[in-house]
């Protein structure tokens, strides 16, 4: 599962880099104060914050979120790859996320 924690450090990466260059993006993210907590397979997990626009290292083992996210890492890398649509994913229980609807919200648009 390391190959899992990787793309994770790439996608926190990824986010990093697009506060430097999207203003509005990066207001947001100042707003912003929650814990995400990942789920992978039922067998590996990792967290994380989001606190007053930084973003935290990803860290191992299992500790509760404000957003939640539990997925099979095979449909998690297909997402990705954009062989699969994250919504279409959602809606059929591929992937589950327990958290607010504003919260649903902001997690498309921090993957964008």
């Amino acid at each position: 599962m390391r190959e899992i924690k990787e793309i994770l450090e790439q996608l926190r990466n990824n986010v990093i880099e697009r506060m430097k260059t999207d203003e509005k993006f990066r207001n947001k993210l100042e707003k912003i104060d929650k814990k995400f907590s990942v789920d992978f397979d039922g067998t590996t997990f990792y967290h994380f914050a989001i606190s007053g626009g930084n973003i935290g290292e990803i860290m191992d083992g299992k500790e509760e979120g404000d957003i939640s996210i539990s997925v099979d890492s095979e449909v998690f890398r297909k997402i990705l790859a954009k062989e699969l649509d994250p919504m279409e994913a959602y809606f059929e229980k591929k992937i589950r996320i327990k958290a607010s609807l504003l919260d649903k919200l902001f997690l498309t648009e921090l993957f964008k």
